[in-house]
C-alpha cells in the first residue's frame, strides 16, 4: 500500500476517535444534565447527521478506484446531496419532535464537518515536505 494512502487512512480513524469521543463526551452529558436534556437529545441527534457527513466525505474519497474526471465530479455532487437531504432529515425531525432542540441539532450537525475539515487540515499541514536535496540524494 501507497504511503500516503496509508497514512490519509490512519487520519480517517483519527477523525473517527475523535468523533467518537465528542459522542462519548455527549452521552455523558446526557446522563449527568438532567434539565438540559432537550438541549443534549437535540445534540445527540445532529451528531447523527454530522457521523453521516463524516462517513460520505471519507467513503467518497475514492482512495484505491483511481476515479477521475467526470465520474468523480458526479459522485461529489451526489455525495452534497445526500448530505443536504440528512441535513434536511435531521432537521425536521428537530423541528416536528418536542424533546428536541433545532439549535443544538444544528451544531451537532455541524460537529461531524468541523471535525472533519479540521482533521484533513491537520493531515496536510503535517505531511513531510521533501526539499529539492532530498530529492537529488533519492535518484
Amino acid at each position: 500500500m501507497d504511503d500516503a494512502v496509508l497514512r490519509l487512512t490512519r487520519s480517517f480513524r483519527r477523525i473517527w476517535v475523535t468523533f467518537g469521543v465528542l459522542v462519548f463526551l455527549t452521552c455523558i452529558a446526557w446522563l449527568a444534565w438532567l434539565q438540559g436534556r432537550s438541549y443534549v437529545d437535540g445534540l445527540l441527534l445532529g451528531q447523527v447527521g454530522g457521523a453521516y457527513v463524516i462517513f460520505s466525505m471519507i467513503r467518497q474519497g475514492h482512495l484505491r478506484d483511481g476515479l477521475s474526471g467526470k465520474p468523480l465530479l458526479l459522485s461529489g455532487m451526489l455525495g452534497m446531496f445526500s448530505r443536504y437531504i440528512v441535513l434536511i432529515l435531521v432537521m425536521v425531525i428537530a423541528i416536528k419532535t418536542p424533546p428536541f432542540s433545532p439549535y443544538t441539532t444544528l451544531i451537532g450537525y455541524l460537529l461531524g464537518l468541523v471535525v472533519f475539515v479540521v482533521g484533513m487540515a491537520i493531515h496536510e499541514r503535517t505531511r513531510k515536505t521533501v526539499t529539492g536535496k532530498m530529492r537529488e540524494e533519492s535518484r
